[in-house]
């Protein structure tokens, strides 16, 4: 291993020191990748980071291949959507990578291996799954920490040295418990009571954490450093655990949080952040009757 990083997640979910890894693929276009984790993803959370136009593979760190999937096997459960052809290489901690979309003669020659190294190439990248970019070969790339039933972002143990597009808070609505939505940026006065905050969701990018104020106090705080694999869903931990269904209930929408508005002027704050902790923040002052 390269070095140990020092991470604070959630408690619940990964409360350890985990390592750094490098990226999977050679000569590396932080332009083209996608931070698609934790994104909506065939009615499920994305669990990859996708490299489009990525021409070979390579160990992320030392390890050893576990597995390697064909695209004609069928993945295992732990897995929300079809590999392709991929490899599977356990690290120290109980950690996994993933690397999929590898060519067929590629995951051919992996079978032979036992174990690998840092950068050690893993073969060529194909189009033998599902792709983020149809009808273009993109690599998907995977952590997991098996201890704790949780898939990581990998971007967390990666250099930092992507530039993610600018997040906008833009189009804010909020919701009463029967449904009915309001625009936040008009709303003056409202009746006291639980309601659901979403934005307009972005087509590149997503926040990375939001945290949600009402009067100064936290009501909500949401990360997507790691999601959960939980009773056969997969998970993001908020005030709940919520599934893809309640985070993009739309292909408009994304979820921001969940509030308790009391009687009384009322000042609603929330920030967003990227992956680099570049942040933006919106102030709403509401009457709550």
């Amino acid at each position: 291993m390269k070095k140990t990083i020092s991470l604070i997640l959630s408690a619940c979910l990964l409360s350890q020191a985990v390592f750094s890894f490098g990226w999977p693929v050679k000569n590396l276009d932080t332009e083209k990748m996608r931070p698609s984790f934790a994104r909506g993803r065939k009615n499920n959370f994305n669990v990859s980071i996708a490299f489009p136009n990525a021409q070979k593979a390579v160990a992320a760190d030392n390890g050893r291949i576990v597995a390697v999937i064909t695209e004609h096997q069928n993945d295992g459960d732990w897995f929300e959507s079809p590999l392709g052809n991929a490899a599977i290489i356990s690290h120290k901690d109980g950690l996994i990578s993933v690397y999929a979309n590898l060519d067929a003669q590629s995951a051919l020659y992996l079978q032979d291996k036992f174990k690998v190294t840092d950068g050690q190439d893993l073969g060529e990248i194909a189009a033998s799954a599902w792709s983020e970019i149809e009808d273009e070969g993109s690599m998907e790339f995977q952590i997991a920490d098996t201890n704790a039933k949780t898939y990581i972002n990998p971007l967390i143990l990666m250099p930092r040295s992507i530039k993610p597009p600018r997040i906008f808070l833009d189009g804010i609505t909020i919701e009463n418990q029967f449904g009915r939505v309001y625009n936040i940026a008009s709303l003056r006065s409202i009746p006291a009571g639980q309601y659901t905050l979403y934005k307009k969701r972005q087509a590149n990018i997503s926040p990375h954490k939001v945290k949600v104020y009402v009067n100064g106090s936290e009501l909500e705080s949401i990360s997507k450093e790691v999601l959960k694999w939980q009773d056969g869903k997969i998970l993001i931990a908020g005030n709940k655990n919520y599934t893809s269904a309640d985070f993009y209930p739309s292909d408009e929408s994304e979820l921001l949080g969940h509030v308790l508005l009391p009687h009384g002027v009322n000042t609603i704050t929330i920030t967003a952040s990227d992956i680099l902790e570049n942040s933006v923040t919106a102030n709403y002052t509401i009457s709550g009757y």
